[in-house]
Formats: structure tokens, C-alpha cells, sequence
């Protein structure tokens, strides 16, 4: 498999590069972009997924200050896994404690991390206001649910936000997905089972900071102890 794994993986890296460079250059307001936060590799244990990079850097821009002449699909990548690298990020902070056990800090640092949308704006609604905004949001999920169900194939997925599930058409329900509660009004985690893979979803780690400090993110830390197989 690894062979046919590189090959696809080499196939559609290409694919991504080409068409997000066709669509960023078309305007000089129009932002970067990048998907992956970690390395890429066949049938991940996890899968992490947000819904874009945050960010305000053109990408005309950007090529202009490295002196070339677009994105290559080697330059999509992280070498390794950038959550590990900045443990004081807003996002990074909850989900290390979350992932603090022996097995589950082993799957975190194997896990591969992603953006269901790969164009840098504070969010992806955002891109709406772009005159092919919305060609840049179709083609970024397209190519993410080919590259999730077709090509990476992993165990598990975490939805880091409601956001990044929400463009990839995964819906949840409150009443009958919600798998841990706060006790109060909201929900902590949510589960569904997507194409034999579970799909899990949590609060943004760096969005939503009463979800992710005290007894609510000892909850999640122990439930994913008991249950992220």
C-alpha cells in the first residue's frame, strides 16, 4: 500500500497546489494558503481537522518576499507535528491536556492535522467576500473528503470547532450525538459514525475557553482516555 499510498498522495498534493495557486493569483488581496499541520501518512489512528489556517497574509505577497513563483505541493506540509512544536498556542494548550495519558499523547503525536478549507482568513466565511470566495471554499472541501475517505482512510477524526465539520456537509446533532455533557446546557463532545470511521467533535480549543480549563476539560481528558480506541 505505501507505494500506491505515495502515488496518490503525490497525485493529489499537485492537485491542491495547482488549483490553489490558479485561484490565489487571481487577485492580489487574495490569501495564502496551507493545509497540513503535521506530517501526512496512510490510516492515521487520528485524523485532527479545523476549519482553515487563521491569518491575514496575501499570497502574491508572500511569494514575493521568498522570491518564487507559487506554492509547491512539497511547501503544504509541516515535517512534524505543530501542536507538539507550540504547546503555549491558544489552540494547542487544551488538547495536550486532553491527549496527557501515555497512549493518547502517542496517538496525538502520530496524528495528522489538517484544514478542511486551506485559504487563511479569521474564518471561512470570510472568503465570501471575494469574488471567487466561494470557488475557493468548494474546491478546498472537494479535495478534503477526497483526500479523508479516499486516500487517508483514519481510524478517527476530531472536529477541533463546529466550524470544520459544518463545511465538509458532517452534520451533528445536539440531542442524539451529544456523548458528553457539562451538565449544565451544552454539550462537550459529540460522536458519529461517518463511512465506519468515528467522527468526533469538540468546542474550538482556543475559541471557546470556559470548555477547555477546569472540570470540563478533565471530562473530555477522561473520556477520550475510555473511549478513543
Amino acid at each position: 500500500m505505501d507505494n500506491n499510498f505515495n502515488n496518490q498522495i503525490d497525485k493529489w498534493l499537485t492537485q491542491v497546489s495547482e488549483g490553489c495557486h490558479s485561484l490565489a493569483k487571481l487577485d492580489e488581496r487574495y490569501p495564502d494558503f496551507y493545509v497540513f499541520q503535521s506530517k501526512i501518512h496512510y490510516k492515521p489512528e487520528l485524523l485532527i481537522i479545523g476549519a482553515n489556517p487563521a491569518g491575514d497574509t496575501n499570497y502574491l505577497d508572500l511569494l514575493k518576499r521568498r522570491g518564487v513563483n507559487y506554492r509547491t505541493k512539497d511547501d503544504l506540509a509541516n515535517a512534524s507535528n505543530q501542536y507538539l512544536d507550540n504547546p503555549n498556542w491558544n489552540v494547542s494548550r487544551p488538547l495536550l491536556q486532553m491527549f496527557s495519558d501515555i497512549r493518547l499523547r502517542s496517538i496525538l503525536e502520530k496524528s495528522v492535522i489538517m484544514n478542511a478549507v486551506y485559504f487563511n482568513t479569521s474564518k471561512v466565511s470570510d472568503l465570501r467576500k471575494f469574488e471567487h470566495g466561494a470557488e475557493m471554499i468548494t474546491f478546498c472541501t472537494t479535495k478534503s473528503l477526497e483526500l479523508i475517505y479516499n486516500i487517508l482512510s483514519p481510524k478517527n477524526i476530531l472536529f477541533n470547532g463546529k466550524d470544520a465539520s459544518k463545511w465538509l456537509g458532517i452534520t451533528f446533532n445536539d440531542e442524539t450525538d451529544t456523548v458528553l455533557h457539562d451538565g449544565k446546557k451544552s454539550w462537550l463532545i459529540q460522536k458519529k459514525v461517518v463511512n465506519n470511521i468515528n467522527h468526533y467533535r469538540i468546542l474550538h480549543t482556543s475559541r471557546n475557553y470556559s470548555f477547555n480549563t477546569g472540570l470540563n476539560l478533565k471530562m473530555k481528558k477522561e473520556y477520550f482516555e475510555k473511549n478513543l480506541k
